[in-house]
């Protein structure tokens, strides 16, 4: 796959050194990535959040300029979990956390290391998973150079009177792969306004910024936190096929405009994600 990103000169504006939530610069770039096709390999970046984060916002924003960037090979789920993504009192009383999102949190252990945090393609580098804000940039250009072992392809049906909503997921696979392989699809909702702090009046108004704009929140898994077997192992041969269907109805709260699937492959060895695939339900 061509991609014209120029990892160097994005490192450079990333040289700072930050944890937990200290302030953050993201990286901005004139252009893009290369041309998306069904064999990329696209990346998720897990942006692990909550509304009295007083980062979190400057860690939301890096994160989607590295999704405008590539062009639709970043797939990002912001998922609020840990200290703070508890509900507290007016105007931070909503609850955004979910089963998934707080598994995902306790098993990888993300935001016990101080929030923004994240990860990319779940992969354990020297027995860690969790990637700072500072350092998505520097890991999804690791990612993006890498080539597509499986493809991933998203169908859905959607009624809007009754909110019946109908998945149907297909994988092929482009190169073998030997351990079992896991699929996980997600119910995703852009754009919920409700307050959110913050330090940095670049983003917004600070302290609190009280029409935040949520984005890509994972409001659950269709499948369970963990999904279910896609392929056993030694079943993942070159051009086998795969395929998955769902039906659910869409919670009522949720705007439906702004809801997408995202599924994700994962080796369930290593944990490391394979492929991802996000699509609006309308």
């Amino acid at each position: 796959m061509k991609n014209i990103f120029h990892l160097p000169a994005i490192l450079l504006l990333l040289s700072l050194s930050f944890s937990g939530c200290d302030k953050i610069e993201p990286p901005f770039k004139e252009g893009g990535g290369g041309q998306v096709t069904n064999d990329t390999r696209k990346i998720l970046l897990e942006d692990y959040t909550g509304h009295t984060c007083v980062n979190c916002p400057g860690g939301a924003r890096l994160g989607h300029e590295l999704v405008h960037l590539y062009n639709g090979q970043v797939i990002m789920i912001g998922v609020h979990a840990g200290y703070f993504a508890r509900p507290k009192a007016a105007p931070f009383d909503a609850d955004y956390r979910t089963e998934a999102g707080t598994a995902w949190d306790n098993f990888f252990g993300i935001s016990a290391a101080g929030n923004p945090m994240g990860m990319v393609n779940r992969v354990n580098n020297q027995g860690a998973y969790n990637v700072t804000a500072a350092n998505w940039a520097t890991a999804v250009g690791q990612a993006a150079q890498e080539k597509a072992a499986l493809s991933l392809n998203i169908q859905t049906t959607y009624n809007s009177t009754s909110r019946n909503l109908k998945v149907e997921l297909e994988s092929k696979v482009i190169h073998p792969l030997d351990n079992k392989l896991m699929l996980i699809a997600c119910i995703i909702e852009d754009s919920i306004v409700s307050a959110q702090s913050n330090n940095d009046p670049n983003v917004g108004a600070t302290p609190t910024i009280p029409d935040y704009v949520h984005r890509h929140v994972l409001r659950g898994s269709i499948n369970s936190p963990w999904g279910e077997e896609l392929a056993a192992a030694g079943q993942a041969t070159a051009n086998a096929t795969f395929s998955k269907t769902y039906t659910l109805d869409l919670n009522s709260a949720y705007n439906d405009q702004h809801v997408s699937i995202v599924a994700f492959i994962y080796d369930d060895t290593s944990k490391e994600v394979l492929q991802v695939e996000e699509k609006k339900i309308r």
